[in-house]
């Protein structure tokens, strides 16, 4: 930022859990943080393994705990700001802003946002990136009072602020359409890679054996990332096709899904890892003959955020996700194919010509035309500065 202009100060919630790496560390240098302290500590969990009773009265919390988020508009981390809402307005005061730029989520990072540029008369920046109360699948429980209360404090935001921003055209063309806005009024910048932040540093011991196909889902399939479409696409392949193939991911895959490998009879495809550091990203990644992008089928309007990591190696990408712009992302680089996840067939005909490929020795790992400056971190901090740029001038 400050290449372009801009001295950031950047408000965060203070957090015991994880140290941030060296390249983190060097490009924060300079950056001026801010933390807020919360009255209790809700970003790490205990060391020690619990008792029965700890066990039974953590499960007790958490139901609690669960209601009270449930039937809380916007989310309880508005509790911590409205309790450190002095301090934090002197803080910030302090700093003299330019420009407010808020980010969610939490949602309740809007309603600092508002707030302080209300009172300090600053211009306020609202990034949505992906959708709030009109997204089709929530992201945690809400009841019919608090999700009410969300939509209306969502218009109050999206009419008050300076200036939204989002993280996919799909989602940036949902909300003009519904709260009726004009062109100036928004803007999409798409998350990034960068691939100095992705250098190999750290060796992921696991050797894949080359005999087999692997694709890898660098994430853990779940909710939001269930494994029903590339499930049924490998349930649809040639046996002697789909003996060669297996499916990587990271972390326990929710209870659903594993259920569901199970009744296919596919426990032998797929493969689950323990969760990998971030600094042994692209030694993972680079293991791979084909990278997998997928999300939950009603998440139209999304761009999954492991795109941008893929983005940043050589290795071609299958997409299964359900927003074209993934596919135009990755034909425009020239590093991979967009399926619906609706057409299994079509998914496991592409998985067979790709093993008959590496079988004959015709695979290519490294299939990519270009690293197009476009989808680099260079690029979006360019294009959020030109938009604080035009946010100023405009005011």
């Amino acid at each position: 930022m400050k290449k372009f202009g801009w001295n950031p100060t950047v408000l965060t919630i203070k957090s015991n859990e994880g140290q941030l790496t060296d390249k983190e560390q060097q490009l924060l240098n300079g950056i001026s943080i801010v933390e807020i302290t919360p009255p209790f500590d809700r970003t790490t969990s205990a060391a020690k393994k619990p008792s029965a009773d700890k066990k039974k009265a953590n499960r007790i919390s958490g139901f609690i705990s669960d209601q009270i988020d449930k039937h809380m508009p916007l989310d309880t981390w508005i509790l911590l700001f409205r309790l450190r809402y002095s301090s934090i307005k002197e803080d910030v005061a302090k700093c003299k802003p330019d420009l407010i730029w808020s980010t969610g989520d939490p949602w309740s990072g809007h309603w600092l946002g508002y707030k302080l540029s209300k009172e300090l008369n600053t211009p306020w920046i609202a990034d949505f990136r992906d959708p709030w109360t009109l997204s089709n699948v929530n992201l945690r429980p809400r009841s019919l009072f608090s999700h009410r209360v969300d939509r209306k404090i969502e218009r109050k935001y999206v009419q008050t602020a300076d200036h939204l921003v989002f993280t996919s055209r799909q989602t940036e063309k949902l909300y003009k359409n519904h709260y009726h806005l004009q062109d100036h009024k928004t803007s999409t910048i798409y998350n990034a890679y960068d691939q100095l932040l992705n250098q190999k540093s750290m060796d992921w011991d696991v050797q894949l054996d080359d005999d087999y196909f692997h694709v890898l889902f660098f994430g853990r399939f779940r909710k939001l990332s269930p494994v029903d479409p590339i499930a049924f696409a490998v349930s649809s392949m040639k046996h002697e096709k789909r003996k060669q193939l297996k499916i990587h991911s990271f972390g326990a895959m929710s209870r659903e899904d594993t259920e569901l490998i199970e009744k296919l009879n596919l426990e032998d495809q797929f493969i689950v890892h323990d969760p990998v550091l971030p600094s042994q990203t692209m030694n993972v990644l680079e293991k791979a003959d084909l990278l997998l992008v997928s999300t939950d089928h009603r998440r139209k309007n999304i761009i999954p955020a492991k795109l941008w990591d893929y983005l940043a190696t050589d290795r071609p990408v299958l997409s299964v996700a359900p927003n074209p712009e993934v596919g135009t992302i990755l034909e425009s680089v020239g590093q991979g194919k967009q399926i619906s996840p609706d057409d299994p067939k079509k998914i496991a005909s592409f998985l067979e010509e790709r093993i008959s490929e590496k079988e004959e020795g015709n695979s290519n790992k490294n299939s990519r035309k270009s690293y197009s400056h476009k989808f680099t971190i260079e690029a979006a901090t360019s294009a959020l500065a030109q938009r604080m740029d035009q946010v100023l001038n405009i005011g």
